[in-house]
């Protein structure tokens, strides 16, 4: 997606220039959707409930990428539900623009808005990249009484796809929950160390390894094993680079 001529303009130039930024992703949105990707999302909704639509975009007075925006639009609309536009992310920092798997880690999305309790929701996205963002909106739902019945995003990047080597698999889902092989790799990497790790992520993030995406988790289980091989103690490490990462300035 980030090749498209027309990305650009969807991701940055909200702020600059609304119409042409709504127009950009809706374009990609066309050229780039699957209708199978509907009959996919059609299968885990429980009709006769009500169910609304909600991207985790920021505040209109700084979010400059229209694409998670237009992909509710777009999804509402298909299925006549209602986009939650009372809902936003508040994170200062540009998660999306950070590539160390680390630092978007370190530095959990947070959100603002009322949740309604008993009401369903998709959540759609522009890009799956780590899973995080996702991950923390299902949860701020989930703790105000609403459920997510399934997430969309218009791609997905290499790290998610990269076990799905037929365009169907690669189109049609990847893992967000860590799966029970990926939980086993983690726990036979960090050995004895897995309740210390644990308690680093608890203290310093809010949420243990349990709660990682399927992404997160094989990023920690690979870091864990070049910590182990080259520095020691794997939850100093990752004590330290959280504590490192979430610094003023970094």
């Amino acid at each position: 997606m980030a090749v498209h001529d027309q990305y650009p303009i969807a991701k940055n130039k909200m702020l600059v220039d609304r119409s042409e930024s709504v127009r950009a992703a809706r374009q990609i949105i066309d050229e780039l959707h699957d209708e199978r990707v509907f009959e996919r999302i059609d299968s885990y909704l429980r009709h006769g409930r009500k169910t609304k639509v909600l991207a985790p975009v920021k505040l209109p007075e700084v979010n400059s990428n229209a694409l998670g925006m237009a992909y509710s639009y777009a999804i509402a609309n298909a299925f006549g539900f209602e986009v939650e536009g009372n809902v936003f992310q508040t994170t200062e920092e540009k998660r999306d623009r950070k590539l160390d798997s680390l630092y978007r880690l370190a530095l959990p999305p947070s959100f603002c808005g009322e949740i309604q309790s008993g009401v369903d929701y998709i959540l759609v996205d522009d890009v799956f990249t780590t899973g995080g963002t996702l991950a923390g909106l299902r949860g701020y739902i989930h703790r105000q009484g609403g459920n997510v019945v399934v997430c969309s995003t218009i791609a997905a990047g290499q790290r998610a796809t990269q076990k799905a080597t037929r365009y169907d698999q690669r189109q049609m889902g990847v893992a967000l929950a860590p799966t029970n092989d990926t939980i086993c790799k983690l726990r036979d990497t960090l050995c004895e160390e897995y309740r210390a790790v644990d308690a680093v992520f608890c203290e310093g993030l809010r949420y243990g390894l349990q709660q990682l995406t399927e992404q997160e988790a094989r990023f920690v289980s690979s870091q864990a094993r070049t910590i182990r091989r080259y520095r020691g103690s794997v939850s100093e490490e990752f004590a330290r680079k959280i504590l490192e990462t979430r610094s003023p300035g970094t």
